[in-house]
């Protein structure tokens, strides 16, 4: 233990080798600025001065004084690069690409939405009350008393007659094409190939 203490003191931290100064056990810069951090702290101490660093190191949560004092490093390398803007460059540099990107964006959303063709709903023509009486499937088989509209079992039972219907129906073409086609074979067999069926 002793020689670690020994050791840490005869290592200055950046800031007091900056300052030729020892650095001893409860210095506020050693844990954030060791030797070999030499030139971030030589910017801070250049841009901030260490009076002020100091003093904002003591008046930081423990937790936050690393990212604090990473920031500050990093903010005086900038300003050191560029005098006269600092960060406000790199900022209003982001700001402008920002800008560029929304841009972008807007022209490519307007291009997507001239692509984008919404369907327009095209109501049917209304039929007649006769139309709806010589249609059968257009009746309901029992008429709804819940304000008009089928319920859940009205509507499975209109269903299941509508399939109904459709399947007498087309049975009954089938059957007529059947007939039709017997009809015409009797014809032929009885008149011969001579006889004129249209």
């Amino acid at each position: 233990m002793m020689f670690h203490q020994m050791d840490k003191i005869s290592t200055p931290c950046a800031a007091c080798k900056h300052l030729r100064r020892k650095c001893t056990e409860d210095c506020v810069f050693a844990p954030y600025f060791p030797s070999t951090k030499l030139d971030n702290y030589e910017a801070v101490h250049k841009v901030f001065g260490a009076s002020h660093v100091a003093t904002l190191i003591n008046s930081l949560h423990p937790c936050q004084r690393e990212f604090a004092m990473d920031t500050l490093a990093w903010e005086a390398q900038v300003q050191a690069n560029d005098p006269v803007n600092g960060c406000l460059g790199i900022i209003y540099n982001l700001l402008s690409q920002i800008k560029d990107l929304e841009e972008q964006l807007a022209i490519v959303k307007n291009e997507l939405a001239s692509y984008c063709i919404v369907p327009t709903f095209v109501p049917p023509p209304s039929m007649t009350n006769l139309e709806m009486h010589n249609n059968p499937m257009m009746i309901p088989e029992h008429t709804p008393n819940n304000g008009g509209c089928l319920t859940g079992q009205q509507l499975y039972n209109e269903a299941q007659r509508f399939a109904s219907t459709t399947q007498s129906a087309q049975m009954q073409e089938t059957q007529t094409q059947h007939n039709e086609s017997y009809r015409d074979k009797s014809s032929y067999q009885k008149f011969g190939p001579c006889f004129n069926l249209h």
